[in-house]
Order: C-alpha cells, then sequence, then structure tokens
C-alpha cells in the first residue's frame, strides 16, 4: 500500500506561531482561543471523516488540519511549545473535534497523550533527541506492556509487538509499554515497567486495521521491532499510582488511567451530540416515502430526543465538575489516589455508555438513511460500539467504584 502517513507527514511546522505565544493566560480566554482554532476546521474535518475510514487511516487533510492549529500539542507541556490545556478545556476541545469527525477526535487524544508523556516524563537527553531544536513531533502510544527489554550497556535489548497503535501512520515517534526481564527483585516482586519510544521508521507496521468494524479511520494497526537497541535515555516509567513528571503543572500528577479517561468520555460525548444532532435535522427537514408523519410530529420522538440530550448533558457536566475537583487537587500538590480514578474512570464509562446508547437510538429513528455508506450516523454508530471495547472503558470500572463506595478493597487498575 501507499505511504499515506509519508503523505501526512509533509507539513509545516509552525508551533511556534501557533503555540502558547498566541494564547492569552487567563483559562477563560484561552479555551476561547482554542474552540476558535477547532471551528476553524471543523469542516475539513468532517469531509474528512468518509476519506478516513476507506483509507484506514486519517486522512491527510485531517492530519495537516490539526497539525497546523497546534491541536496535537494539547496536552504537552507549554515549556515545550505546547497548549497544556486544563482538564475541562481540553475535555471541551476533544468533545468538539470529535463532533466534527469521531476519527480525528480519538486521533488527537492518542496523539496528544503520546507527545505528552514524551514531554513530560522524558530525561533531558532524550528530549533533546526528540524535540531537536525546538520542532514538537506527533506520536502514537500503546499502553499495554507488550514489549520486552533486557538490560544492556547504554539502554536497553528490545522485542515486542504492539497493538491499537492509533494515528501510528501519521506518527514520527510511537511508544510502547514494556516490560525490563529480572528486575523483579528491584522493584519488590513486580518487574518494571517502561515506556519505550522509537522512531516510527524503525518499526515494522502491519496492515491489519482494514476488517475492523469500527474505528477504522484511526489506522491502529499493530507494530514490532525484534532484537532493537533502545537507548536508556528513550524510556522513561509513568507509574500507574504516582507518576513523577520531570515537567509540566498539575496535570501530570494524574496516573494514566485518571489521565486519559476524561478524554475517552468527552469524545464518546462529541460523537453522540453529533448523531443527535443528525437525527434532529433529519427529523425537521424530510419525510419519509411510506411515513404518515414527520419525524418531528412523533410524541415517541419527542421523548426520546430529549431524554438523549439531558443525558448527553449531565454525563458531561457530572466529567466537568469531578475533573475540576481533581484538578484543583493536584494544583495544591496531592496525586489522586485510588478512590479518585476509580471514580473518573467509572464517569468516562458511564459517558460512553450514555453516548453509545444516543447513538444507537439515532441510528433506529433515522431509519433507512444512516444504513447507507458513507452517512455519518452508521460510522457514528460503528466507531462508538468500537470505542466502548477500549481497556479503559471496561465495565470493570463501574465494578470498582462500586466498591469503593461500599468500603471494599478494590484495584483501580483492574
Amino acid at each position: 500500500m501507499a505511504d499515506l502517513g509519508a503523505e501526512a507527514r509533509t507539513f509545516t511546522r509552525d508551533a511556534k506561531t501557533r503555540g502558547i505565544e498566541t494564547l492569552p493566560s487567563d483559562r477563560g480566554a484561552k479555551r476561547e482561543v482554542l474552540l476558535g482554532r477547532v471551528e476553524q476546521i471543523g469542516k475539513t474535518l468532517q469531509e474528512s471523516g468518509a476519506r478516513s475510514e476507506e483509507l484506514a487511516t486519517l486522512a491527510p487533510e485531517a492530519v495537516q488540519a490539526l497539525r497546523s492549529s497546534g491541536l496535537f500539542t494539547l496536552k504537552l507541556p507549554t515549556a515545550l511549545g505546547g497548549i497544556e490545556a486544563d482538564p475541562v478545556t481540553e475535555m471541551l476541545l476533544l468533545e468538539r473535534i470529535a463532533y466534527h469527525d469521531f476519527t480525528s477526535g480519538w486521533c488527537t487524544m492518542v496523539g496528544a497523550t503520546g507527545v505528552a508523556s514524551l514531554g513530560a516524563f522524558l530525561p533531558q537527553t532524550g528530549l533533546d533527541k526528540i524535540f531537536r531544536n525546538g520542532q514538537i513531533p506527533t506520536a502514537a502510544i500503546s499502553f499495554f506492556p507488550a514489549g520486552r527489554a533486557v538490560r544492556e550497556k547504554g539502554g536497553f535489548r528490545l522485542n515486542g509487538r504492539w497493538r491499537f497503535n492509533s494515528g501510528i501512520r501519521h506518527s514520527e515517534w510511537v511508544l510502547g509499554g514494556t516490560i525490563v526481564e529480572g528486575t523483579e527483585q528491584q522493584t519488590g516482586g513486580q518487574p518494571l515497567v517502561i515506556f519505550a519510544a522509537m522512531p516510527t521508521k524503525d518499526v515494522t507496521l502491519y496492515d491489519n486495521w482494514r476488517d475492523v468494524v469500527g474505528l477504522r479511520g484511526t489506522g491502529s494497526c499493530d507494530c514490532s521491532v525484534e532484537n532493537y537497541f533502545l537507548p536508556e535515555d528513550l524510556s522513561f516509567v509513568w507509574d500507574l499510582l504516582n507518576p513523577k513528571p520531570l515537567r509540566g503543572g498539575a496535570s501530570y500528577l494524574f496516573p494514566p488511567f485518571s489521565f486519559v479517561a476524561k478524554e475517552h468520555g468527552s469524545v464518546a460525548i462529541g460523537g453522540a451530540r453529533r448523531a443527535l444532532d443528525e437525527l434532529i435535522k433529519l427529523a425537521t427537514t424530510t419525510r419519509g416515502t411510506f411515513r404518515a408523519s414527520k419525524l418531528e410530529e412523533r410524541q415517541i420522538v419527542h421523548r426520546q430526543i430529549a431524554e438523549a440530550d439531558l443525558k448527553l448533558r449531565a454525563a458531561r457536566a457530572l466529567l466537568h465538575e469531578r475533573y475540576e475537583e481533581l484538578y484543583q487537587k493536584a494544583s495544591s500538590g496531592a496525586v489522586p489516589d485510588g478512590r479518585d480514578i476509580a471514580d473518573v474512570r467509572a464517569m468516562a464509562v458511564h459517558a460512553t455508555d450514555v453516548a453509545i446508547g444516543v447513538v444507537t437510538m439515532a441510528f433506529h429513528f433515522a431509519g433507512n438513511t444512516g444504513l447507507h455508506h458513507p452517512h455519518v450516523l452508521g460510522r457514528l454508530l460503528r466507531d462508538l460500539n468500537a470505542a466502548g471495547l477500549h481497556q479503559v472503558m471496561s465495565d470493570t470500572a463501574y465494578e470498582n467504584h462500586g466498591k469503593f463506595c461500599l468500603g471494599l478493597p478494590a484495584n483501580p487498575l483492574a
């Protein structure tokens, strides 16, 4: 297949002109500027959705729009030229990107996490290699520790095959969770887990994402390395309970599950809101050939739309309220604890479940319309259901939250 990633990687880097220098220091004003950037590229993102699904990777025009707007740096520390949005701003931006195109929202959240983890946790010598001459790269990240590494002089000998590398075809670096063998004694029984940062050109890509039902446009294919030398300074630890960032503000004290859960919930809400608006547009502008009345004249549709609107607004408000509380907690220097992790993860799963219910309802009442490829309702139905299968969205999040409510022992990472 053609190297679509190469096409996507040909862009003018303008982080210096679209980065933090152009953003107000006030949170509210900064948020409005960034939301304006999303709207400036909204039409491009909407029009790219069908092409991304056809290509089985994010369409180059969407990649270019997201890069030129600086939105891939959404979570990167400001010290490195990133936006470093506060959690609520981040959720609002990802929600709106996903409203325009769910695939773009998904790839932005993954890419922003990848480059942010590099910026926050890499040692300085590694940072100098990846952010050379002040340039900001793009990155993909696979959390599950599918790699195996053995220490040797200056670094590690690495082997592994990582799955679900969303956005890897437009990335310049890929991060893979990796177990360092023979480290159980130094870590108290569990092996050391690191993230290995590798240039995407150094890994083998597998074209195994074309037959998936949902999220096809994210290009979340496998990658691997064999007998690969990984320099020590291109690795870092992102502790699951007590992260130790080297750069950045309060958000980087969030343990990984709480760092990423908010974005899963937010893109789901954005996609579901788009599905609901598509149904409302159909209901108010069309009449089916064999229908006795418009959708907008049916009482069941009135109720379904009302309930969907209220459920989305409630799930959204809950996420925003709780993450603002966590942000204030982290701003005081406190690391979110196990109960916090279980709480926000359950909220994100709840938001995703609500979103799946809304898009399923919208698809149902749209009738024949959503059946025809590439209508956005059919794509959202597939993509949101696929999003609900992600590890962070596991039903165990509800179970752990319930255990904490009951005062029972719980593992928020399960």
